[in-house]
């Protein structure tokens, strides 16, 4: 980006109360400088229910029934599907999340080398998720490292927030839950 445009955003960012972030598609204004550089267990952002950001589930998604043209296969070069069902629908998602999933993952591999994204979940054709669950259209995912490290998921979750992930949530020790506006 040239050195001007650089200095005009960082100028707006400092007069609108906005953080500028270094962000591998280019700089994003993060409201979130209240964050800390990396969330803890049970932190989300922002700090309100899931529903109240995203949206409430619509649809419950059916393989091959109504809303399923909404959803595409994501098949981002570098991130790792776990697809323990072995029916690929963990890469299924609305395209949103699927772009969002991308950026993610570019800001993995520049903070951690090596590494990349890993999907543990996404859509869920199986019900293994709460009544209400966004997995059932596509618009969540549970997220972790390749390497599976616990202790990069507070990190991990602040990237999620920073690329502009609508709704992040450092659920366990285990994976971090992000989910999109429709």
């Amino acid at each position: 980006m040239p050195r001007a445009r650089y200095s005009v955003l960082a100028l707006i960012a400092c007069l609108t109360g906005c953080q500028v972030i270094d962000a591998p598609f280019g700089v994003v204004l993060s409201r979130n400088r209240s964050l800390p550089r990396e969330l803890k267990v049970g932190q989300r952002a922002p700090d309100q229910a899931e529903n109240e950001v995203t949206g409430a589930l619509l649809v419950r998604v059916t393989r091959g029934e109504k809303g399923w043209q909404l959803l595409a296969p994501c098949f981002a070069t570098r991130i790792q599907f776990k697809d323990e069902e072995h029916t690929g629908a963990d890469h299924y998602m609305i395209p949103r999340l699927c772009e969002l999933l991308g950026r993610l993952e570019s800001a993995v591999e520049k903070e951690w080398p090596g590494l990349s994204l890993r999907v543990t979940e996404a859509w869920d054709e199986d019900g293994e998720h709460g009544r209400g669950s966004l997995h059932y259209e596509g618009r969540a995912a549970d997220v972790t490292t390749s390497d599976s490290d616990p202790n990069r998921l507070g990190r991990l979750s602040r990237l999620a927030v920073d690329i502009g992930l609508d709704w992040v949530y450092f659920e366990n020790r285990s994976h971090v839950h992000v989910s999109v506006r429709r």
